[in-house]
Formats: structure tokens, sequence, C-alpha cells
């Protein structure tokens, strides 16, 4: 089966410095509160932030439970992390997770978010009606990831109180 590549570039500005951005990415206490779950409905967060260390997060809502795990492959304290993204009861695939922080001015801190997955090309579809699940599927993640960011920026500032 072929692939293609989605690619999302997400670029914001947060109230925040570079460096507590880039703890909220890696402290277990933090990513429970808003990276692919909730204080309520997370069961499971283990992480061990280093370059090669791993980090697994069970969520569960409507009785259904999400297990998500990944890899930390570049971290560059309160600069740069690069880190894999997977879902092994959906798929082998792992998604790349690429983001930089860069402080503008005190404390706020521009967020590069850079995601890429591979998106399975079924041949029973026609190229239009695979473009268009292409496009679904950027849309549809993008705005996933924007809601994610609105959470974020929530604790950030919840936590600096």
């Amino acid at each position: 089966m072929q692939e293609e590549t989605v690619q999302i570039e997400i670029v914001r500005l947060m109230k925040v410095s570079p460096e507590t951005l880039y703890q909220a990415w890696l402290h277990p206490e933090l990513l429970r509160q808003w990276f692919l779950t909730t204080p309520r409905t997370n069961q499971k967060l283990d992480n061990d932030p280093v370059e090669g260390g791993t980090y697994e997060i069970i969520d569960a809502k409507n009785q259904k439970e999400l297990r998500v795990v990944g890899t930390y492959q570049v971290l560059i304290p309160d600069q740069h992390i690069v880190m894999t993204m997977g879902m092994p009861h959906l798929s082998d695939v792992e998604d790349l997770i690429e983001l930089y922080f860069e402080e503008r001015e005190p404390g706020i801190c521009q967020m590069t978010f850079r995601y890429q997955s591979d998106i399975p090309k079924e041949r029973r579809l026609t190229r239009l009606e695979y473009k268009q699940k292409k496009k679904e599927y950027h849309d549809s993640t993008v705005h996933g990831f924007e809601m994610m960011f609105d959470k974020l920026q929530q604790v950030i500032e919840e936590d600096d109180e």
C-alpha cells in the first residue's frame, strides 16, 4: 500500500518564556493537563524526557482506551524538541513532531510546531476522493492541535500564577 505524507505547521505566540513552554512538553504533571489527555480522563502518563527516552499516555473516554506512545529523538533545552507519536491500536506507523521555541520579547515565546504523518493511499479511492480524504485529515488534525494548544496556553497561565 502506498502512502502520502501530510505535513502541518502551526506557529503560535504564547505568553510564556521558552523555558516554561519547553517544560510543558516534558513535565508529566503539565502534560497530563493538556497533551492528548485531561486530568479527568488520564489513566497513565509515563515519560523519560531524555534523547532516546520514551513516553506513554493512556486516556479513557466513553469506555474506550486511547494509548499514545513515542520517543524523544532530539532535546535541546528551551529551544527544540523532536519526538515521535504513535497510536499502536490504529497503526504501526509513528508520526513525527518537531517543536521550536524562540523568545520574541520578554514573556512571549513563538512556538513553531511541525507535524508529519503518513496516510495510506487506498486503491479503491479515486485520485479526487483520496485528495479529499487527505485534506479532511489535514484540517481535522490542525483543528485538534489548535484546541490542544489553547488548553496548553491556559495550563501555562494557571501554572504561572
